[in-house]
């Protein structure tokens, strides 16, 4: 029943604005921080610079979940009023499919975004010598960050209607964005909002680090920031773990009573 409602999901979304918008948003946003890398003087450095590209894509992700769960949602809601979801044997699946469908379509979407970026910023501009694997391994975390997020925004935007996952999704960009800075130092580890932003930025500064500017000037990281690096790592794992598993509960438990929604918007 899964795999007939993943393939049916796929289907409806071949030829839907979601698709588009998960090939044209990496290309534009990784040709934008290329142009302007290229035309902009000194003042950051390399590592500064891919800092700042996955820092932007992880402030903007989970506002791009809330608009595409809400766009997905939509999309049942104009097919008969959720009718078509309502009648199938398996609600359960059947919502889970569209979560799923989203969740494969934002991981190619930020692999593409990273090999752009990668590519262009150490072939075309001649900057950097971090390797291809730091721009995917970064992407990755960006989208594990962002997992539990999908779950959450799809309760939301069936439940509630689509302004509650917009303006949820905005909520959260902005406390991922107010958590990079010093007020997030100690607290970010608990926050799921502010995971898609953290996360690749607490790798990059290990990777960055021993790639880049330990290649330029030769320097090794001290071993007490590796072995702190691998207990914030193995903290980070264990709570978003439980996150995740908490979010699946919540969601299997609310798909398993969906009943339609009523909301007009």
């Amino acid at each position: 029943m899964f795999m007939r409602c993943l393939h049916a999901d796929f289907y409806k979304m071949k030829r839907s604005s979601v698709l588009v918008a998960h090939i044209v948003i990496p290309i534009i946003v990784s040709v934008m921080f290329l142009l302007y890398y290229a035309v902009s003087g000194g003042g950051f450095d390399e590592a500064d610079k891919i800092m700042a590209f996955y820092e932007t894509l992880g402030v903007s992700f989970p506002i791009l979940i809330g608009i595409i769960t809400a766009s997905t949602m939509e999309q049942e809601q104009n097919a008969g009023a959720f009718q078509n979801l309502l009648t199938l044997k398996s609600k359960t699946a059947a919502l889970f499919s569209k979560v799923v469908v989203l969740v494969l379509f934002s991981i190619v979407a930020l692999i593409l975004s990273a090999v752009l970026f990668g590519y262009g910023f150490e072939n075309v501009l001649g900057q950097g010598s971090a390797g291809m694997g730091v721009y995917i391994v970064a992407a990755l975390l960006i989208w594990l960050a962002g997992i539990p997020l999908y779950i959450w925004h799809t309760i939301l935007a069936y439940l509630l209607g689509k302004g509650v996952t917009i303006g949820a999704g905005f909520f959260s960009g902005l406390i991922s964005a107010l958590l990079l800075t010093d007020l997030g130092m100690y607290i970010w580890k608990i926050v799921p909002f502010s995971w898609t932003a953290r996360m690749p930025e607490a790798y990059l500064g290990i990777a960055l680090g021993n790639s880049v500017e330990g290649t330029v000037a030769g320097s090794q990281l001290p071993a007490n920031f590796i072995i702190g690096f691998a207990s914030l790592g193995l903290s980070i794992c264990m709570i978003y773990l439980a996150f995740l598993a908490v979010s699946l509960v919540c969601y299997f438990g609310f798909a398993r009573n969906y009943e339609g929604s009523r909301i007009v918007e």
